[in-house]
């Protein structure tokens, strides 16, 4: 496998570019924010999340579906796969990106929490996986037959398809919603415990990693690019945190280095049990907060 080390957006866009032109297809890309981590879905991270699969989906199926509008058919096993994934759930399902930017973001986004360790970038031959699976050169929409019956396993425990057991399948969006469709989102489906990385020869799979002390020269050159949280995380609260912290001309570093006196202030101040306190409104307390300490400088 392909490793490669970029400090700059340019040297980034030099190194996708080498790629297409080797390839002439558009590939995906994968942001880790831990460039140790491996290419591995969620439900797999755990034993007992495995093992719980089928429950957790299942009990995911019975809830949802009594509170969302317009929920997924009832053996739209994809449908409620993405739907689980979207919301932060263990699937067995990678989320990826047609735009490295995106997979940029993802890879430096928490780099206050992980200031000492390197994120990455993986970026993925699509279409080569899926012909070195036996699925052909192409690419499978999420609500396809196939990917159905990838997913169905998830679900219930009889698998009637034998074929596609310890396989792993690239899938397209649909776009169903808008957070994917900012997203650019595509997704393997894991049916194999395999590492991906470890199936990919050097053609399918390359790996950029990104020193930690650049995660913050990327986050803010993403920003300027007007790649920020709302533009890929497009609701009411991200909106409000991106407006906020633009109006006040205050800098995420200067909200991030309050955090700690905010959370002082909460646990000081009676709430409701269970209180959902949303991005905007945190920020607008670490706002408060840092406009009353200012002032009495």
């Amino acid at each position: 496998m392909i490793t490669q080390e970029i400090r700059t957006i340019d040297e980034l866009l030099q190194f996708v570019n080498s790629l297409y032109q080797k390839h002439g297809v558009r590939l995906w890309y994968r942001g880790e924010e831990n460039a140790s981590l491996t290419l591995i879905p969620s439900i797999q991270r755990s034993k007992k999340r495995l093992e719980a699969e089928r429950y957790i989906t299942n009990d995911f199926y019975t809830r949802a579906r009594q509170i969302i509008d317009n929920p997924p058919a009832k053996h739209n096993y994809a449908g409620w796969v993405s739907l689980m994934q979207h919301y932060g759930l263990p699937t067995r399902m990678l989320d990826w990106s047609l735009s490295p930017l995106i997979a940029v973001f993802f890879a430096t986004e928490t780099y206050r929490e992980l200031s000492h360790t390197d994120g990455c970038v993986w970026v993925l031959a699509p279409g080569l996986l899926n012909e070195q699976e036996g699925f052909g050169n192409c690419i499978y929409p999420i609500d396809a037959d196939t990917t159905q019956e990838m997913l169905l396993p998830a679900f219930k425990h009889a698998h009637h398809n034998h074929e596609l057991t310890n396989r792993i399948l690239a899938c397209s969006s649909t776009e169903n919603n808008l957070r994917m469709y900012s997203q650019h989102s595509n997704f393997t489906v894991h049916n194999s415990l395999k590492h991906l990385e470890d199936i990919c020869d050097e053609n399918m799979l390359y790996k950029i990693i990104i020193p930690h002390e650049r995660k913050k020269y990327f986050i803010d050159s993403l920003r300027v690019l007007g790649i920020t949280e709302s533009f890929v995380y497009p609701d009411l609260d991200h909106i409000s945190a991106d407006h906020l912290v633009n109006q006040y001309s205050l800098t995420r570093n200067l909200v991030a280095s309050n955090r700690d006196a905010v959370l002082r202030y909460r646990r000081q101040t009676p709430m409701k049990a269970h209180q959902y306190i949303p991005p905007s409104q945190a920020i607008a307390e670490s706002i408060f907060w840092i406009s009353e300490r200012t002032a009495k400088l």
